[in-house]
């Protein structure tokens, strides 16, 4: 992976789950705390650095709390504690980094480093303001801790990256995520057709059937924030079933019985435990039909945009999991 798609990857990665974090507080610029939150959920090498240090989720959000507590107490201001709601970023907008922030994503990228989250998480503890420092302290964690198992991690573990494949007739994309949740409580989810409304996008309703299916699905007709979505009859109602795999991994196939010219979509989902919660990996191809010769001749042009969509969707489907479990 080259390095500006390296960090174009982990901006987005990051930027998704610490904007979420922040909109549990009503909270639209997302801060270097906010970012210290998104990397103890991510898959890659700052994450699980961070994890092994025993900085996991929810140990740095009541240490974020309470040092922003701290920090009004000092000035005089004994304000009451205000729980965190839920995450209603996907229903909202006018999301931005603080200035500080954007600092830190932007040292992540220069001087020599790729932009991942290994690279992000060393520019945070460079960060010269304070507030990682003191929230790590709070976790007893020093930053000289964190760096020095950063340089081992680096030395010895390849980190885990979005893929890029090519499937027999189609198009393949995979993706490494990390779920703050135990193994059999993720696959509990990810296995159960009626759960599938709150995690994957493309569906709103799943209509009862046999506990193999098939199952009739409908897409929805609203945005998370409410706007109305406009789509062809034809791409409302949904063909899903569940394929079995030996190799214990969840497999949904998503189907457009009305457009049978339409592609198939397949997402394969393995699962297997890690420190603090679950490790999954994401696979989405989409199979595409016999083609005439002009369809046939645009697909190698067209290849890096259908790819990036697979990218995309994958990011949307590791959001929508993780928020479950958040």
């Amino acid at each position: 992976m080259s390095r500006f798609t390296q960090a174009a990857a982990t901006m987005h990665t990051l930027s998704l789950a610490a904007m979420e974090e922040a909109s549990r507080f009503g909270v639209h610029d997302a801060d270097i705390d906010h970012l210290l939150l998104a990397l103890t959920i991510d898959a890659d090498t700052g994450g699980q650095v961070l994890r092994r240090a025993g900085i996991r989720l929810d140990a740095t959000r009541a240490a974020v709390a309470a040092q922003h507590a701290g920090q009004l107490l000092a000035m005089g201001i004994d304000a009451p504690a205000v729980g965190p709601g839920r995450i209603v970023f996907h229903e909202t907008d006018g999301y931005d980094w603080t200035e500080r922030a954007l600092a830190v994503l932007r040292a992540a990228s220069q001087g020599g480093r790729r932009g991942d989250s290994a690279a992000v998480l060393r520019a945070l503890l460079a960060e010269p303001s304070g507030l990682i420092a003191a929230i790590l302290a709070r976790l007893a964690v020093t930053e000289d801790d964190l760096t020095a198992q950063l340089d081992e991690v680096e030395g010895t573990a390849r980190s885990p990256q979005p893929g890029e494949e090519r499937a027999a007739g189609g198009i393949t994309g995979s993706r490494s995520m990390f779920v703050p949740a135990a193994e059999t409580e993720v696959r509990a989810v990810l296995a159960d057709p009626e759960r599938l409304p709150e995690w994957e996008q493309s569906v709103a309703t799943v209509l009862p059937a046999g506990d193999d299916g098939p199952w009739e699905a409908f897409a929805p007709t609203t945005t998370p924030d409410g706007r109305p979505l406009h789509r062809k009859p034809e791409f409302h109602r949904l063909h899903v079933t569940q394929e079995k795999e030996r190799s214990g991994a969840v497999t949904w196939r998503f189907e457009y019985p009305d457009a049978p010219q339409a592609n198939p979509r397949v997402l394969t989902m393995a699962l297997e435990p890690a420190a603090g919660g679950t490790q999954l990996r994401a696979t989405m191809t989409w199979e595409t039909r016999p083609r005439g010769p002009v369809r046939r001749a645009l697909r190698a042009p067209l290849l890096p945009l259908w790819r990036g969509l697979v990218f995309i969707q994958l990011a949307q489907v590791e959001s929508g999991i993780s928020r479950i479990f958040r």
